[in-house]
């Protein structure tokens, strides 16, 4: 051998040795974990030296997983070098040395030599830092302003909530990151505790804290901003904001927990508000965005699955959300809702007294210039109307047992109760949320009742819902059969039947029916403040048959005029109740004052399709259908608008059981239930799995033979027989036979080989050692072999 330095040579081949620069080194073969690594040391003896300054030599590293070659650099300083950082993986790890001395004459070029000096390496990696810290934080605070939509006036304690995982990753510099992130859960739920036992007084903290889910669940939708409504929102974005920044403070870390928090979030959010606070997909196409940038520009690995994977994943979502029945999971379902048994009197006798009040003040109000609902009446005994005597929290899943009109809009009041005395609380159009907790409801009428009573000086906020159909979809509209609540006329006397029958006898369709009736109920009589209350079967023949000179004939409040009306529409099938509220006033300095004299009753017909639909016997609210379409109606049922000659009393018993429906007030029958998609689901779930499985071996397929070795040990795991960390990747394959054997070569020579080369048969007996751990496996692991998502996750 001869040894060139200084300028001597040095001649010498591989069979031989070649030393080239300060030192000789002998090859030595080692590895941990089935991954030869080699990095450079100062050793005496043969062997070619790949970088200047060092010679070979392959220290072991340890692995255990299975990812693509990682090359690892380590430094040499005057021939000497330490072990390289190890790599687990399972997969080669080639790490080139950099030398301080240069190369020799003569000798091979380094493999890779490092460049520039360390500071601009350390300022590199602070600036992936703070790009991965900003881009979680970005993650969270879009999908926790989303969730916080679920509540009212939640989005500054939400925004807050979604940076303190910061505080965990602050505590991480002193204590392990488990023990900090145990540390800040346990002071959030500590607060929790605090903000929630208010509302379960003498109760234990567990017990608090489990509490505030169903109380959230039964609460109204969105929820008011009270503390122990708030805890369950909080503590959640607390617990994912901390997973995923801790996440990213290891550097080589996938960033994919971030994308699961974000994900938990927004499915927390879709389903506290039944998905109206992405009703267009705006948030969700943002964090995808998101997603996208964090993997593609930050984690140049990208994520653990494949965008295809990802891109088919989103699309197939996409597909399902326009396939699937709209009624489709409800978390409120698991939770039953707390019902309140109130007997409340009916304010209907309640007019004659607000008639006489006259000017005196009782709320004021702003907002759009809408008539105020009290409280909606649709149980008639034939002697009065009777108000609900159930109500539940604002929000909870009972439906109304007629939907909603396919035509509204929103509108919001903020009232101040000034002068108005009693439980039930005024309010706008169907209610969809109110700012008081306290506030209950009745989910079929939508009437508000406070059961403590109003109080002076009580101001609140309330969102309704006000049906808006158009003239011309009232035409045709038709009536639903089965709302025989609504319908219902306990021993209706012969004279009101006859009477109704008489008053609609030439109408067409329900809407005409309705119109003729408002005519009739307002032809030949008036207004009375002072006329005798009562809503009686004997009270409304007084008021529509009653001879002159007779108290109450032919006058009366809104009273009579809203419940005759209501009762000739159920006479011939149509399903109405009766309202009692105050009618619009105008705004005076920036207020609506409603005063007393404002206070009156209208009833409402439901139409198929369109909801409830006000009519005005009596002047009354002025909502409704247009003038212009009750004359157009009017003047084709002209023989009709005549008041309708009433039946002798003497000649007919004086209690008869309701007449039929007629026959073209009919609706259509109801659809079919829908068949309900979700039983699809685990199938989805398998079927996405396995996509993502072979998306993988595709991956696999294209690095190679260490792409071939991952396979192997993709197959090791879902067998069972994943090896120790300790072990190389020769003494792995020689457990498997010949074929073991050939792969382990082939990896070898890609991972150290000067210019590694494809070896076309890798994938063949990577196949074949496969088949044989496969055989080796339990028949339990074979039947989810295809599907298991476990290799999934390893890198």
């Amino acid at each position: 051998m001869s040894r060139r330095n200084g300028g001597g040579d040095a001649s010498g081949g591989r069979g031989g040795a070649s030393g080239v620069g300060d030192g000789d080194a002998a090859d030595s073969r080692g590895g941990v974990g089935g991954v030869p690594n080699r990095a450079s040391g100062s050793t005496p003896n043969s062997g070619p030296n790949r970088a200047s300054g060092s010679a070979p030599n392959r220290a072991p590293s340890s692995a255990s997983g299975g990812s693509a070659p990682n090359r690892a650099p380590s430094s040499a300083s005057g021939g000497s070098a330490p072990s390289s950082k190890p790599n687990r993986g399972g997969a080669p790890n080639r790490a080139p040395s950099s030398a301080s001395g240069g190369s020799a004459p003569g000798s091979k070029p380094n493999r890779a030599s490092s460049s520039g000096p360390s500071s601009a390496s350390g300022g590199g990696a602070a600036t992936a830092s703070l790009l991965k810290y900003a881009w979680v934080t970005a993650l969270l605070l879009v999908a926790s302003l989303q969730l916080a939509q679920a509540w009212d006036g939640a989005t500054l304690y939400f925004g807050l909530a979604s940076v303190t995982g910061f505080l965990a990753v602050l505590l991480k510099r002193f204590v392990p990151a488990g023990l900090a992130a145990l540390g800040v859960m346990v002071l959030a739920m500590a607060g929790g505790f605090f903000l929630a036992r208010g509302a379960s007084p003498n109760r234990d903290p567990a017990w608090v804290l489990l509490d505030t889910v169903p109380r959230l669940l039964t609460a109204a939708r969105p929820a008011p901003a009270t503390p122990e409504l708030l805890v369950p929102g909080l503590l959640l974005i607390i617990g994912v904001s901390m997973g995923a920044l801790l996440s990213v403070t290891r550097r080589g870390t996938a960033l994919f927990v971030p994308a699961l928090g974000a994900a938990a979030l927004y499915v927390s959010a879709a389903l506290l508000t039944t998905g109206r606070s992405d009703r267009y997909g705006l948030i969700a196409l943002t964090l995808v965005v998101l997603l996208a940038l964090g993997w593609l520009v930050i984690d140049r690995r990208g994520p653990v699955l494949p965008p295809a994977v990802l891109a088919t994943a989103m699309a197939a979502l996409t597909l399902l959300t326009f396939v699937l029945p709209t009624n489709g999971f409800e978390p409120r379902r698991l939770v039953t809702p707390p019902v309140t048994d109130i007997a409340i009197s009916n304010p209907l006798p309640q007019l004659a007294s607000w008639a006489a009040q006259g000017e005196a003040e009782l709320f004021r109000m702003r907002g759009p210039e809408v008539p105020v609902r009290l409280v909606t009446l649709s149980r008639y005994s034939g002697a009065s109307w009777e108000a609900a005597s159930t109500y539940g929290p604002l929000g909870v899943v009972d439906a109304p047992d007629l939907p909603t009109g396919g035509k509204f809009q929103d509108a919001s009041v903020d009232l101040r109760i000034t002068g108005l005395q009693g439980e039930w609380l005024p309010g706008v159009g169907k209610p969809q949320s109110v700012s008081l907790s306290n506030a209950m409801v009745d989910p079929d009428t939508g009437s508000l009742v406070v059961a403590e009573g109003l109080k002076t000086g009580l101001s609140y906020t309330v969102r309704g819902v006000v049906e808006t159909p158009a003239d011309t979809d009232l035409i045709e509209a038709q009536v639903p059969t089965t709302a025989t609540k609504y319908t219902a006329l306990p021993r209706l006397p012969f004279t009101l039947s006859e009477y109704a029958r008489q008053a609609t006898q030439n109408a067409r369709t329900p809407y005409e029916k309705a119109v003729a009736l408002e005519q009739v109920v307002r032809l030949g009589r008036r207004p009375d403040a002072e006329a005798p209350v009562g809503s009686s079967y004997a009270r409304l023949e007084t008021f529509l048959f009653g001879s002159a000179g007779e108290s109450g004939a032919g006058a009366g409040t809104a009273e009579q005029f809203a419940s005759a009306y209501a009762v000739l529409a159920r006479a011939v099938g149509l399903p109405t109740r009766v309202v009692v509220g105050f009618q619009p006033v105008p705004e005076e300095n920036g207020e609506r004052i409603v005063r007393a004299a404002d206070a009156t009753a209208w009833p409402e017909v439901y139409f198929s399709g369109w909801g409830w639909v006000a009519f005005d016997p009596v002047s009354g609210n002025g909502s409704g259908p247009s003038a212009a379409s009750k004359r157009e109606v009017l003047n084709r049922l002209a023989s009709t608008t005549a008041k309708p000659t009433p039946t002798s009393l003497a000649s007919v018993p004086p209690l008869v059981q309701p007449t039929a429906v007629s026959p073209d007030a009919v609706a259509a029958p109801e659809a079919a239930k829908s068949f309900p998609f979700w039983v699809f689901t685990p199938v989805l779930l398998l079927v996405a799995l396995y996509a993502a499985r072979t998306s993988r071996r595709l991956r696999l397929r294209a690095a190679g033979p260490v792409g071939a070795w991952n396979e192997v040990l993709d197959s090791l795991q879902l067998a069972g027989l994943r090896p120790r960390p300790s072990r190389t990747v020769p003494d792995v394959a020689r457990e498997w036979g010949e074929a073991g054997a050939q792969l382990a070569v082939m990896v070898d020579q890609a991972a150290f080989a000067p210019r590694p080369t494809q070896h076309e048969n890798s994938w063949r007996l990577a196949r074949q050692v496969k088949k044989a751990v496969r055989r080796k496996a339990s028949w339990w692991r074979r039947i989810v072999w295809a599907v298991d998502p476990r290799p999934l996750f390893r890198r």
